[in-house]
């Protein structure tokens, strides 16, 4: 058992609807954590531009000190995972426009995944916006 949590479902409705149920144990729930969600998530939009046979580089440093989270030379997309709000909302907010901003004056389109939770689906139609590109046809 891995992560186990116990929620009160009337203070954590919406913990609720981020956690998927995973198996029972022992009279607790174990259930996968929102970081893992994301983690999963992202990993899903990087395979699948993998199998569109898409070159992504992960986690590229840029010349202001930030890391983007992945980027697609060929055609100057960034792909951005939203960050964290839970602490200091208004720095991570501000760093985070600070660094779109830098990237859109750069030239590059970036496009930011959903804090959402997204099925099979939706990672595909989310590759197709970032596919269907002119720049990564004429590649």
């Amino acid at each position: 058992m891995d992560r186990i949590m116990m929620f009160d479902q009337a203070e954590n409705n919406d913990n609720w609807n981020k956690i998927k149920l995973e198996n029972w144990a022992w009279g607790r729930v174990e259930m996968k954590q929102p970081e893992d969600q994301e983690v999963e998530k992202f990993d899903g939009i990087i395979s699948e531009l993998g199998r569109r046979g898409i070159v992504v580089l992960m986690h590229r440093p840029t010349r202001w000190g930030y890391v983007v989270d992945a980027v697609i030379p060929s055609i100057k997309i960034v792909i951005l995972k939203m960050p964290d709000l839970t602490k200091q909302v208004k720095v991570a907010m501000s760093q985070f426009r600070d660094l779109i901003n830098r990237l859109e004056t750069d030239g590059y389109q970036v496009i930011v995944i959903p804090k959402n939770h997204m099925n099979e689906a939706q990672v595909k139609a989310f590759c197709d916006r970032i596919a269907a590109e002119p720049a990564l046809a004429a590649a």
